[in-house]
């Protein structure tokens, strides 16, 4: 429906406008819409005014750069657009129930962004319905390639987050994971379903539950599915485009028996044929026989202190390096450095696409070691900061040495060009192993 579409837009204008000057007037000039229809419409659909919602935007906007940056309340109080520091704190305590200097973000809740979630029902009983607005997932970002962090991102800032691919890969477990085939290629090698305990402390980490729900009967599946899409929560779903690990899902189109979402795959024709919905969605269709199964956000509880993340992350990144298998079908962490480098000496294959693909699929997850470093740094350890350092330049020869573009198929020909890419795969398991011993 169009003024719905309208009003998203309207939201959409003045979160990225948010201190500049605006006004009703102003944003429905923005979206090219009549000032007067516009208020009404905006209020009946969002549940505030528009001053309302700007008001409490800004706020919660300064109440967490107070918190998190250590912002000055003058400063934050002329940037929301008060006059006096005495108004913003009025207005500030009006919202929180607390002054600015005593806002602790894990204590009080914040007025996220407003995403509106339509959902018709009637006709001839066929239901639809979305979560609009979800950023992209995608691999234009060369250097971010993780389809389940990319995953966790969208969702997370569909839910009114501040998440980047950085920090959420640190954080939930992905810059430590390491997962490979017990038995022949296998090109997901890089999917968090070889390292389950991954999800689970990701939203925890972010205060929310996530449970992992393993594929059933299409009517049970489905109907979870829309559930969490009716309350307005993104699922995260394992294999349901050709190719793709895990992807995001955001709508469901015929009741259930079509999925909407985003996945890197999605704008490759020869892995997804199916034309994308209006949304800039793909639609998948038949999409229950390949699912492999899918992980369901719960509500939102407290967010862990910043102390606390860090110590449960540590905690997870011990298991993520020594447990050697998480799952029957593969190795992991210091296990599955050594059954790569192994399968490159041992393995055989009739031509170079198998072990290519292989390569290049799994070296996604050392394109990850690069952001442990800083999430080390910040939190006060150095020593572990350094070690992945070393992990991060030896991950980036890796790339150099087997490129991701098929350029270097001869040197499947020839074991001994291979070493030197092996060499260095016992090297990371080595430096792990000192970082281990650290923990």
């Amino acid at each position: 429906m169009i003024w719905i579409d309208k009003i998203q837009e309207a939201i959409d204008f003045i979160e990225r406008n948010l201190f500049e000057p605006l006004n009703s007037e102003a944003v429905g000039k923005a979206i090219n819409y009549a000032p007067s229809s516009f208020s009404i419409f905006f209020s009946a659909v969002v549940g505030y005014s528009v001053g309302e919602y700007i008001r409490f935007r800004r706020l919660s906007e300064a109440a967490e750069r107070l918190a998190k940056d250590n912002a000055s309340v003058t400063d934050m109080a002329f940037l929301c657009g008060y006059d006096t520091v005495e108004s913003f704190s009025k207005a500030f305590k009006r919202l929180f129930d607390c002054a600015p200097s005593q806002y602790i973000e894990s204590k009080y809740r914040k007025f996220s962004p407003v995403k509106i979630n339509f959902s018709l029902k009637g006709g001839f009983g066929m239901r639809r319905n979305l979560i609009p607005g979800l950023p992209k997932v995608d691999w234009s970002d060369t250097k971010r390639q993780s389809e389940y962090v990319n995953s966790v991102v969208s969702a997370l800032k569909g839910l009114g987050e501040s998440a980047d691919y950085d920090y959420v890969c640190a954080v939930s477990g992905s810059a430590f994971m390491a997962s490979f085939s017990v038995e022949g290629w296998d090109f997901g090698n890089h999917s968090v379903r070889n390292a389950p305990i991954i999800p689970e402390h990701t939203f925890k980490m972010f205060g929310y539950d996530a449970t992992r729900h393993r594929k059933s009967d299409f009517a049970t599946d489905s109907r979870l599915i829309m559930d969490s899409i009716d309350r307005g929560i993104p699922v995260i779903a394992d294999n349901v485009i050709n190719c793709s690990n895990e992807c995001l899902i955001s709508g469901y189109d015929n009741d259930g028996a079509v999925l909407l979402g985003y996945s890197p795959f999605m704008y490759i024709a020869d892995d997804h044929g199916e034309p994308h919905d209006e949304t800039g969605y793909f639609r998948k269709t038949g999409w229950h026989g390949q699912c492999g199964g899918f992980w369901l956000i719960g509500k939102k509880g407290g967010k862990p202190t910043k102390e606390a993340v860090f110590a449960e992350t540590l905690k997870l990144m011990k298991r993520l390096i020594s447990e050697p298998s998480m799952v029957p079908s593969h190795h992991n962490g210091l296990a599955a450095h050594r059954a790569f480098a192994n399968a490159l000496m041992a393995y055989s294959w009739d031509d170079s696409f198998e072990p290519y693909m292989g390569v290049m699929c799994t070296y996604k997850t050392y394109l990850d070691r690069q952001y442990a470093v800083k999430f080390l740094e910040d939190n006060g350890r150095g020593d572990l900061a350094g070690i992945y350092g070393e992990i991060a330049e030896l991950c980036d020869g890796l790339g150099q040495m087997i490129p991701q573009d098929f350029s270097a198929g001869e040197k499947f020909g020839d074991r001994a060009q291979l070493r030197p890419y092996c060499d260095a795969l016992l090297e990371i398991c080595a430096l792990e192993q000192k970082a281990l011993s650290l923990l």
